[in-house]
């Protein structure tokens, strides 16, 4: 009546990964080679994420573990350029603001550079403590202060930002540094407020084109440069990055122009001012730009042809005279002073410039010999002496390795005689017709910032209680000068000029850029606690060990 009755087969029931695969087509030998490519995957990414590769070379980057640095500020202000400098801001490229520059923007080269002046010898930070870690770990720094960073093996201290920057600049580039200088020399924090408010000022006076004042742009344009480069405030800089670069590119574009030749015009005495004064700041400018590896198109030749021009005007004595007038039998020391100072920045940038040690040496001995009539007194043209030449003379002598010349001694008497004056009215000096220019009263009669300038770091260089008497006088006289806007108030705006003693009317001279030209005499005079490291009186430089002989010295 019925079938027989037979059970079911059982269901076999297939788990989804095997349906997977077998929709997939895939076979045993397909699923071993996915296992074998999921852990190489997860090795390369152990290796990637727990083994530190070799790092590439930076050259501001501390070396060993990263130890010895002050605190945590350096590994911080590291990191900081580190990431400005792989950033599309920072590693854009510099180019003109005229609508008809003269220049293009090609790769710079280090065709031009001495080899002979490494500039990684200058320690913005430095440890005595060593640096250790590797691998997985982390270098530690027991120098002065602390510091942590990767690591393999020992190292021996770091350097810090300004690796690259000469040991005689390093005291610029740090808040630390700065009023670490700024107490060592007697300063107060007012003088840092007074550069910081000064700065911001300038910034907003800045042209269209990128320069500075009204007339005589270039050398407008130069001054301010080398307040913002005084603070260590450059291309890369957060805050006035783009206003430098500004100020860069315009100078350039007048070298590029005029085939080398700095300056708004031609046909006056005065260009050869502008144009020293230009190749001073485009030279600090190139000494930074290679210090921060960020290389500014065109400015090693720009820097190269305008120094070439300044050792190529020289006189056959040794001075210089207007338009650069080899064969003159005039030799200007006011002239001189401005390039002077150029060449020594253009030395220190690291530009190779032909005949330069020869060209230094007949000035300084035209300095000593001939622009020097006795007591300290330096003349302005022939043996005429002019009071504010003591101090442009002295400094010059100071820069090249003579601050221990009777020349150059004198000079700092004369200028202490002035300070003395400042507390003592009736004392009596020695050069009494002469000494009251540099009682540094900025109200009085004998205010002259333009020989001022040369004279505060007459007296940062000699040390001691000479720099002792210039310190009070700045805390006194040219930090209360300054406008709650961070301008500087005309000297001589409440009592008349003495032209007997002041240089050729004092700012007045700059007409129309008149603002501009006193706003950065006195903001140079501001930063002389930190712009340069001093020397002693002897001229003897305090870091000879450091491998940058021929650099320290630039003041």
């Amino acid at each position: 009546m019925y079938d027989e009755y037979e059970p079911a087969p059982e269901a076999y029931e297939e788990s989804r990964m095997k349906r997977l695969i077998r929709r997939m087509g895939l076979g045993a030998f397909s699923i071993s080679v996915l296992v074998h490519l999921v852990f190489i995957a997860l090795a390369i990414f152990y290796f990637v994420k727990w083994v530190e590769p070799p790092q590439e070379k930076v050259d501001f980057l501390p070396g060993g573990g990263g130890g010895g640095g002050k605190g945590g500020e350096v590994a911080h202000k590291i990191q900081q350029q580190k990431r400005m400098m792989t950033s599309p801001t920072a590693s854009r490229r510099i180019s003109s603001t005229s609508t008809n520059a003269a220049f293009t923007i090609p790769d710079s080269s280090n065709e031009l550079m001495d080899p002979g002046l490494p500039m990684d010898m200058g320690m913005a930070e430095a440890g005595e403590g060593g640096g250790s870690g590797g691998g997985r770990g982390t270098g530690t720094g027991t120098g002065i202060g602390s510091g942590t960073g990767p690591g393999k093996g020992v190292g021996a201290g770091g350097l810090g930002i300004g690796a690259l920057i000469p040991t005689i600049m390093k005291g610029r580039c740090t808040d630390t540094e700065r009023l670490s200088m700024l107490r060592e020399a007697g300063g107060s924090p007012a003088v840092e407020e007074g550069v910081k408010k000064s700065l911001a000022w300038l910034k907003g006076k800045q042209n269209t084109d990128g320069s500075w004042g009204n007339s005589n742009k270039v050398a407008m344009t130069g001054l301010t440069l080398l307040c913002y480069l005084g603070h260590c405030e450059n291309t890369q800089s957060k805050e006035y990055g783009d206003t430098v670069n500004r100020g860069i590119t315009y100078l350039v574009d007048v070298s590029m122009k005029n085939d080398g030749k700095l300056a708004t015009g031609f046909d006056g005495n005065g260009w050869v001012y502008e144009h020293a004064i230009g190749t001073y700041a485009l030279s600090e400018a190139l000494t930074f730009s290679r210090g921060l590896q960020y290389p500014i198109p065109n400015l090693e030749e720009s820097v190269k042809k305008a120094a070439t021009l300044i050792v190529a005007g020289q006189t056959e004595k040794g001075g210089w005279d207007y338009h650069y007038k080899s064969e003159s039998d005039r030799n200007d020391l006011s002239v001189a002073g401005w390039q002077m100072q150029a060449l020594k920045a253009a030395k220190a940038s690291g530009v190779k410039i032909d005949d330069l040690d020869k060209a230094v040496r007949k000035a300084v001995a035209w300095l000593g010999d001939d622009a020097h009539v006795g007591d300290g007194k330096f003349a302005y043209t022939g043996k005429d002496a002019r009071v504010g030449m003591t101090a442009v003379g002295t400094l010059c002598l100071q820069q090249w390795e003579k601050a221990g010349s009777t020349p150059a001694r004198n000079g700092v008497k004369l200028i202490m005689e002035g300070l003395e004056l400042r507390t003592k009215p009736n004392a009596r000096v020695k050069e009494a017709e002469f000494a009251p220019l540099y009682t540094m009263k900025y109200d009085g009669p004998n205010c002259d910032l333009y020989a001022w300038y040369y004279a505060v770091q007459v007296m940062r260089n000699a040390g001691g209680k000479e720099w002792e008497a210039m310190n009070k006088a700045i805390l006194e006289d040219i930090v209360t000068a300054q406008n709650s806007d961070g301008s500087f108030r005309p000297e001589n705006s409440k009592i008349p000029r003495n032209d007997n003693l002041v240089h050729v009317r004092g700012t007045e001279a700059a007409g129309n850029s008149r603002d501009i030209y006193l706003q950065c005499l006195n903001t140079l005079m501001l930063e002389v606690y930190y712009r340069f490291l001093p020397a002693t009186s002897a001229g003897q430089n305090q870091r000879r060990g450091s491998g940058m002989d021929a650099l320290d010295d630039l003041r």
